[in-house]
């Protein structure tokens, strides 16, 4: 399904021949926006952050309009993922907002580095460096590897799916074979509720207690209410939950049953930005706005935070009197030989020099379009709710702070204090234990 806001397309082409003719920066600016299937609330945070900039009182930070195309694509079907981005791209946009699955992933980022037009997307970080990828998500592997060395497991089940590629599993098995670990590394992908018990049953008699989970949050809240139904959720068990959103997750069964379930949040709701933020987004439409009756999750906010960086990047543009007008045959994607956009590197650069802080916090990336010097923090489930209990950056590693017992089921109380956790890596590698 293709959705096409008019009076916006109308003014966007109107504004671009004149900045054409004129020579000038266009007063509205041409972007793309990828959707999939069940992103409604990442749609919502979409709109909403470009209503924003366009409404925008202060001249110096809207100085133009962002004109979306956005289309909802079925990422089984290469054909019609080809069909949208060579859309999108007649069009002119200077850059897409895109969201993307494994199956999808391959065919925007070839497009994108072929035609030199630059995809920003919040989805996972994909693996290989693609030069026109922005990756808003940052990668989780520092920490979780941080937080593993921490509570020094030897022994523990990895339980995860392929969705997002194999990244934290070849991380996991690259520490198990310097550490020695015993890993169960266990792929679910294809399980259903029964089968969720089944594996919950028979690990159980096999006397696992800790578990890596780092699935798609619709099959993590499955096993998770698989693991309260076969009553796994009680003291004696330790969860640590691979993802950016940890209060996000339907946790309230867990609550009183005991186990440790730990986990990693994004986005701190605390901070000014994202409490301006919510003011708004307490107030739209739930009808006219699907998934604003709930908090945004971590990558709604993270689709924000995109908008939000295409806007910067095209401010620095105009400021530079840098021209990205889309000229020639550019418009055809699918030109043998490719014919990318002469402007592309322009536009790519100005992305990945962008500085700011969003929702996510601070947003700075690499050369290669990974974000870098961010800060994610660690929570645990308490009887109360989640509670933070530290934060890991790249420069500090993993930081804990704590009040009371919250590091381990049986740990004693301490008194208020700050634990920086480093680690050294082993010069002698050591074979993996794996146990299937």
């Amino acid at each position: 399904m293709r959705i096409i806001i008019l009076s916006w397309h109308f003014l966007g082409v109107y504004s671009a021949l004149w900045g054409l003719a004129s020579g000038a920066f266009p007063s509205s600016v041409q972007i793309g926006g990828l959707f999939i299937r069940n992103t409604d609330q990442e749609y919502t945070a979409f709109r909403l952050a470009i209503f924003l900039h366009n409404t925008s009182p202060n001249a110096t930070e809207a100085p133009f309009n962002l004109v979306p195309h956005v289309d909802n694509i079925e990422t089984a079907n290469s054909f019609a993922v080809t069909n949208a981005f060579c859309s999108q791209y007649s069009r002119g946009v200077f850059a897409i907002f895109g969201l993307y699955d494994k199956r999808s992933v391959n065919t925007l980022t070839s497009f994108c580095g072929a035609l030199h037009i630059s995809l920003v997307t919040p989805s996972f970080p994909s693996e290989g460096e693609g030069q026109f990828t922005l990756q808003l998500r940052p990668s989780i592997r520092g920490a979780l590897l941080s937080l593993l060395d921490h509570y020094d497991w030897s022994r523990f089940v990895f339980l995860y799916d392929t969705d997002r590629g194999y990244a934290i599993l070849q991380a996991i098995m690259e520490r198990a074979g310097q550490n020695g670990w015993q890993v169960s590394a266990i792929c679910v992908e294809s399980f259903n509720e029964a089968a969720y018990r089944r594996l919950l049953e028979d690990l159980d008699r096999r006397q696992e207690r800790k578990y890596v989970i780092d699935l798609e949050p619709e099959r993590l809240q499955s096993i998770l209410e698989q693991a309260v139904s076969v009553g796994k959720h009680v003291k004696g068990y330790h969860y640590i939950i691979a993802n950016l959103g940890f209060k996000d997750i339907s946790l309230e069964r867990f609550m009183h049953g005991g186990a440790n379930v730990t986990g990693f949040q994004l986005v701190d709701f605390s901070r000014p930005i994202v409490i301006k933020l919510m003011q708004r987004w307490n107030k739209l439409d739930q009808r006219e706005y699907p998934g604003s009756e709930s908090p945004p999750k971590y990558t709604s906010s993270l689709t924000y935070d995109g908008v939000l960086v295409m806007a910067e990047a095209f401010r620095s543009l105009r400021r530079q009197k840098i021209d990205i007008s889309r000229r020639g045959n550019a418009g055809d994607c699918l030109a043998n030989p490719a014919a990318p956009w002469n402007q592309g590197i322009d536009m790519e650069r100005a992305l990945k020099q962008v500085r700011i802080q969003g929702l996510t916090g601070n947003i700075q990336f690499d050369h290669y379009g990974r974000r870098i010097n961010y800060t994610m923090d660690v929570f645990e489930l308490k009887s109360n709710g989640p509670r933070k209990i530290g934060y890991w950056n790249d420069i500090d590693k993993l930081v804990l702070v704590q009040n009371e017992n919250s590091l381990t089921n049986d740990s004693t109380a301490m008194e208020n204090r700050t634990v920086v956790v480093t680690t050294i890596m082993p010069l002698m590698k050591r074979t993996p234990v794996l146990r299937h």
